[in-house]
């Protein structure tokens, strides 16, 4: 069975980093958001989405499961 890569690690890279840069456009005071994962793999995502998030706005941005 021939297996397809939808994504790659540099393919979620990117995507982590468009996410949070719109995220930071639409949302001008990013201290007032949440992220919230999915146990499995959301949890570790949010975590993630949330560093960049603190990088480009400068806002803890607080991660629940």
């Amino acid at each position: 069975m021939k297996r397809n890569v939808i994504w790659d690690s540099d393919g979620i890279e990117r995507a982590l980093s468009r996410m949070a840069q719109e995220m930071v456009d639409r949302e001008q005071d990013c201290s007032n958001l949440a992220l919230i994962g999915i146990h499995r793999r959301g949890v570790p995502l949010a975590e993630r989405l949330a560093a960049r998030l603190k990088n480009l706005a400068k806002a803890k941005v607080p991660v629940g499961a």
